[in-house]
């Protein structure tokens, strides 16, 4: 497993021709399966898995501390041109997202963090600059990549594209569930709320959060009434079937 940023002979990351064609690209709504599906592919097929999520929520992070206003988009698209954020891969599916040197990973489910990073990331300039910093990312070798544009626009070039979908209802019992895990004191209702304000918020006309916005060729799988292991076992077959050898 390679995707520890291995020097090449100028210093710099190795850059790997073919790294975004073997891509997989997983696309979505909010808790529509696409980080629990994205692992579980990755431990099978050996790649790395990356949730761009994270990159978002960092730069929420960033602009909370730095006590910049979410809504001021010139200040939050300056401080974000700006920032020293990296993803690491101390484990194939296990990223670590490296702000200014310190690895905030396991502050970016924050209650307040879930509510603002839609208001960041909706600002197109700043997800110009992240698709850039992912592309980049994944040039160094092929992950298993989740978000709302990644087929569309982060990865253009992967064989492999997957939108996953689920409805409102279920995707909020998942979330409630996420949340009670972490000890929130949360009720369905509250989390039914925030997803449709959310997906209102993602709706921008350049995310895929509707099965018609995905990307052209994309697997679309409804996971409703699917399992996990079902789900996989279909990426991963397209994935052998368009890599041959893999």
């Amino acid at each position: 497993m390679g995707l520890y940023d291995p020097p090449n002979a100028s210093g710099g990351p190795t850059i790997t021709d073919d790294a975004l064609p073997r891509c997989i690209a997983i696309d979505g709504p909010t808790a529509s399966g696409k980080s629990v599906v994205g692992r579980a592919l990755a431990d099978l097929l050996h790649l790395g898995f990356f949730d761009t999520g994270l990159m978002y929520r960092a730069c929420t992070l960033a602009v909370l501390d730095a006590g910049i206003a979410p809504e001021d988009e010139a200040a939050v698209t300056a401080l974000i041109l700006g920032i020293d954020l990296d993803v690491r891969w101390p484990e194939p599916n296990g990223p670590r997202i490296i702000l200014s040197g310190v690895d905030v990973t396991a502050g970016l489910r924050s209650a307040i963090i879930e509510q603002t990073v839609s208001l960041i990331s909706r600002i197109e300039d700043v997800r110009h600059e992240l698709v850039r910093r992912q592309r980049a990312i994944a040039q160094r070798e092929p992950v298993v990549m989740a978000g709302r544009d990644i087929g569309t626009r982060v990865l253009v070039e992967a064989r492999t594209k997957v939108f996953l979908d689920a409805s409102t209802e279920i995707r909020a019992r998942r979330r409630l569930g996420e949340e009670q895990v972490e000890g929130r004191d949360s009720t369905f209702e509250t989390v039914l709320a925030a997803t449709r304000r959310r997906d209102e918020l993602d709706n921008t006309g350049h995310r895929a959060v509707r099965r018609e916005q995905a990307a052209e060729g994309a697997l679309i799988i409804d996971t409703d009434a699917i399992g996990i292991d079902d789900v996989v076992a279909q990426c991963a077959e397209l994935y052998r079937q368009v890599n041959p050898g893999s």
